[in-house]
């Protein structure tokens, strides 16, 4: 067993376990961490804990140290060097006519020796002639990304049907594939603006809510069995999820009511008349 703390450098990022060393972090501490790609400041999203290290081919890579005030300006210069690399992607491809490839974000290592830049098109293209010019002009080494509807619109953050926040940037990516066969157990019209988001693919919180709806499911009395309430027996005619509810049709009157899963029970079930007392024939 080894101690690790999970780490996320995006909004909505994959999710990476990294060594803390002697350091003590809570969730929503930013560090910086020593990453394949060099050096990158990261939140920390699960606070120290135990892993496995016997499934892991390689070691945990450590982390540095906290995010200091002097951190915090070398960030934002970073977050500007960015903002200048998105630029001058835009102003090379319009040279070169290369109109079908549109740069997304740009992400620039803590010391500001490398800059990775995620690009969206339609079609596959290949862009690793425009490396060495970008690099001239940024002054630092480049590495283009070409990334999906999805991953773009998790970059490109901004507000969604949920709210002001997409779900693709709220929560850390689902490893979990994305399945009509979720809407389906979720009870979602088959409409597809109902069902895909901002990205045209199905929306991220069908995988992030899925597991709630399983579970209950699991634990429900089916829709149309008896089940027993405090205000006697009834049938179940529907389903609250997010309440973790039955809608109950009530024997006594057909009023529908609505109770907690919890409070229900299966009614005791009668004796046949196979198993009910006989009169003695002597």
């Amino acid at each position: 067993m080894a101690t690790a703390v999970d780490i996320v450098f995006s909004p909505g990022g994959k999710v990476q376990a990294f060594d803390p060393g002697p350091l003590e972090l809570a969730w929503n501490e930013r560090v910086i961490c020593s990453t394949a790609r060099g050096p990158m400041v990261g939140r920390v999203v699960t606070a120290n804990h135990e892993i496995s290290l016997q499934r892991r081919r390689e070691p945990l890579r450590p982390i540095e140290r906290r995010v200091t005030p002097e951190d915090e300006v070398v960030e934002r210069e970073n977050r500007r060097r960015g903002r200048v690399a998105i630029l001058a992607m835009r102003d090379l491809l319009r040279e070169r006519k290369l109109e079908d490839a549109r740069p997304i974000a740009a992400d620039v290592t803590f010391d500001g020796s490398r800059i990775t830049i995620s690009y969206r098109s339609e079609q596959r293209v290949e862009l690793r002639a425009l490396q060495g010019p970008l690099s001239h002009r940024l002054d630092a080494r480049v590495d283009l990304r070409q990334v999906n509807s999805r991953e773009a619109a998790r970059q490109c953050s901004g507000g969604g049907m949920c709210g002001p926040v997409k779900c693709c940037t709220r929560f850390p990516t689902t490893e979990a594939p994305v399945t009509l066969k979720m809407a389906k157990e979720q009870d979602l019209p088959m409409n597809p603006g109902r069902i895909t988001g901002m990205c045209g693919r199905l929306r991220c919180c069908l995988a992030f809510e899925h597991p709630v709806y399983r579970s209950f499911r699991d634990r429900a009395p089916a829709v149309g069995r008896m089940v027993g309430t405090a205000q006697g027996n009834g049938i179940v005619r529907d389903y609250r999820v997010p309440e973790d509810s039955l809608v109950v049709e009530l024997e006594s009157d057909g009023s529908q009511i609505v109770v907690a899963l919890d409070e229900t029970q299966e009614p005791s079930a009668r004796r046949s008349r196979s198993a009910a007392p006989r009169n003695d024939p002597r």
